[in-house]
């Protein structure tokens, strides 16, 4: 009796598993760690409760499954592969991430060369990008892309690259993948949300131009106002003194005009004022001196009165 009760439980768990494996995509996972009761299950008791485990993951009771599962496989006999992987897929359905990615290492620890263990890498990378560990989530997926680019989540795992990207803020490079996966795969259920969020960006990037551009245009009035008022204050300054850049320039120009003037007129009394002592010199000079030099130092006297004459005339006439 308790070898068919076997065999009909093992038969059940193909069944489960065949109709598990056409379903795709899991989307959420549940949250306890994997600890195991110190004490195993009888074998009925086991086999009864991994039954009872598949009734509540196909009745869509995903916190039922998780902690049935979790029971049936204290028995070290009832752990394999396949129910390892039925029991992730409930942590996944229940949005137990946590102990969905704990599962997902324990099984590729365990079962390297298990069917189901592609399928365990992408959920690996999916239950990384749901806990928020992007970097670690595209390292991750993008591994799965390489080894398996034959594998019918190659479309899933790229949307969840992309979501990584998108989620940091890291537009241009979550675009090309979204756009891979709505050229290359558009009856793919992913296609739609890729498409969604390809829509998402192009109306950000609209609005980041015209932000820059309000910007720009609101720093240039800001910078016309401020040189305007600036001017403004000046204007009612000098009004107020009663003075203008104008007048003062003016002014300044003419006291320095007529410091030049009288020293130039100065100079020019000086050096009339020096001709009759040069001729009074002259006439005192000694008998042995040549005429020659009198008549040159008189012409040169005679020459610094006319420039002093032609000074004076001048600025009188300027006056």
């Amino acid at each position: 009796m308790k070898r068919i009760f076997r065999n009909f439980s093992k038969g059940l768990l193909a069944i489960a598993l065949c109709l598990l494996a056409s379903e795709g995509a899991w989307t959420s996972d549940y949250g306890a760690a994997r600890v195991k009761p110190s004490a195993p299950l009888e074998e009925e008791d086991g086999a009864a409760i991994l039954g009872a485990a598949y009734n509540a993951y196909f009745g869509a009771d995903w916190q039922s499954a998780v902690m049935l599962f979790r029971k049936a496989m204290s028995d070290p006999q009832n752990e394999s592969d396949a129910a390892l992987y039925m029991l992730i897929s409930a942590e996944m359905k229940a949005m137990g991430y946590k102990a969905a990615l704990s599962d997902s290492d324990y099984f590729l620890k365990n079962y390297p060369e298990s069917k189901y263990a592609s399928l365990i890498k992408y959920q690996r990378g999916k239950c990384l990008y749901s806990l928020g560990e992007f970097d670690k989530a595209v390292l991750a997926l993008s591994d799965f892309c390489h080894q398996y680019p034959s594998n019918e989540m190659y479309s899933s795992a790229l949307f969840w690259i992309a979501e990584c990207f998108y989620s940091g803020y890291n537009f241009e490079q979550a675009r090309p993948l979204y756009e891979r996966v709505v050229d290359d795969f558009p009856k793919d259920a992913k296609a739609v949300d890729a498409k969604y969020r390809l829509d998402a960006i192009n109306q950000r990037l609209r609005e980041e131009k015209l932000l820059y551009l309000l910007q720009q245009t609101g720093e240039s009035y800001l910078s016309s106002k401020e040189n305007y008022e600036k001017a403004l204050r000046r204007y009612e300054l000098e009004s107020a003194l009663g003075l203008s850049a104008q007048p003062r320039a003016e002014e300044a120009a003419k006291d320095e005009g007529a410091a030049v003037q009288e020293e130039k007129a100065s100079a020019a009394q000086e050096s009339l004022a020096s001709v009759p002592a040069a001729k009074e010199s002259a006439s005192l000079a000694p008998a042995a001196s040549s005429d020659y030099n009198f008549i040159d130092a008189l012409a040169r006297l005679k020459k610094s009165a006319a420039e002093a004459q032609g000074l004076l005339d001048d600025d009188g006439g300027s006056k």
